[in-house]
């Protein structure tokens, strides 16, 4: 194997010059090392997750005894306990490492449309979150899923299957305006004409790999 000094590169072809800087290469003479992974101490890890995991419901039942002792008649601590729920669901899965990209997308997406309908709940419910923000959500995860498929386009099928998902979703605020549950048209359309070009961008620019790739996922 050659050796370049200048670029600190190892050759694995017999040439004469490297071929980043063109400079001449020497026989590497040095012997083979063994490069071990770094050691990650994992009963550390387990230790501050139980320990989040305790401040958490010492938080959440603190916030209880707070709102019962003082304003008994708002529970406000549905909002706090709502949004630890949410943190850890949402946050672990997505900071996992591997994983598909969509499926953490798709994961936030359900995740955050969840939470924000519990809070308009909580809240009173005057249909805030089903009105207004359900769309941004998924128009937000069509638009991030798009963009992950354009830094990957040659995985593009191991993608569509999310992408099909968050179509369907797409159109949930559509159907929300139509049963009276939302009052915002233009803000249904929206996310409901996004999901109808994603849908078209699959049928056109799809191959066999596609529905190869819908065969492997459903199993059918």
């Amino acid at each position: 194997m050659k050796f370049c000094s200048s670029c600190n590169v190892q050759i694995a072809t017999e040439v004469r010059r490297c071929p980043l800087c063109s400079g001449a290469v020497t026989a590497d003479e040095r012997p083979n090392e063994v490069v071990y992974p770094a050691f990650q101490n994992k009963a550390n890890y387990h230790f501050i997750k139980r320990l989040l995991l305790f401040l958490s419901i010492v938080l959440g039942a603190s916030c209880i005894c707070v709102n019962y002792l003082t304003t008994i008649d708002f529970w406000w601590w549905t909002i706090a306990v709502t949004a630890l729920m949410y943190a850890w669901i949402a946050v672990p899965h997505a900071m996992r490492r591997g994983g598909n990209a969509g499926g953490k997308i798709l994961m936030q997406a359900v995740c955050a449309a969840a939470a924000v309908v519990l809070l308009d709940m909580e809240t009173g419910y005057r249909g805030w979150s089903v009105t207004y923000v359900l769309p941004v959500i998924f128009c937000a995860g069509s638009v991030s899923l798009v963009l992950v498929i354009l830094c990957n386009r040659t995985n593009w099928a191991g993608y569509v299957l999310y992408q099909a998902i968050l179509a369907v979703f797409g159109f949930v605020p559509l159907v929300l305006y139509f049963t009276g549950l939302s009052s915002s048209l233009i803000a249904a359309l929206i996310p409901s004409l996004l999901a109808f070009a994603s849908i078209v961008a699959m049928l056109v620019f799809g191959d066999k790999s596609i529905k190869n790739e819908f065969r492997r996922r459903l199993r059918f």
